[in-house]
């Protein structure tokens, strides 16, 4: 491979890295305001699906970024050992990234429960 193909493996992982530790952060925000600004509407006309249907969509990219940083975390796993320090970074961010992901989305199910129990006028 090239120097150039090296570089650009290098930053699409670094992208890849970044994107799962920021991304069920995104999600989980995402999930509070559209649900926010949604509730008056589905308390207007009863379509409790939309904020279920929005909340699953967050939730989705939430485990697809616990599961990307986990592919990142085992992946790294056999470059780390004995290798640079660059690469202890790389793993330790991706396990830092698994820790937020499972975060987030257990914070988006516990944010899901009182849309699930209550009627959306509630």
């Amino acid at each position: 491979m090239t120097k150039g193909g090296a570089t650009t493996a290098e930053a699409r992982r670094s992208r890849a890295l970044w994107l799962a530790i920021f991304g069920p952060a995104v999600a989980w925000i995402v999930a509070q305001q559209v649900d926010f600004y949604l509730s008056s509407w589905v308390c207007a006309t009863g379509r409790r699906w939309v904020v279920l249907l929005v909340t699953g969509m967050t939730l989705a990219a939430a485990a697809g970024g616990a599961l990307a940083a986990w592919g990142i975390w085992r992946r790294d796993d056999a470059q780390a050992r004995g290798r640079s320090p660059e690469a202890s970074r790389r793993r330790f961010m991706a396990a830092g990234a698994v820790l937020l992901a499972v975060f987030f989305t257990l914070a988006i199910l516990a944010f899901a429960i009182p849309q699930i129990v209550h009627r959306p006028c509630d």
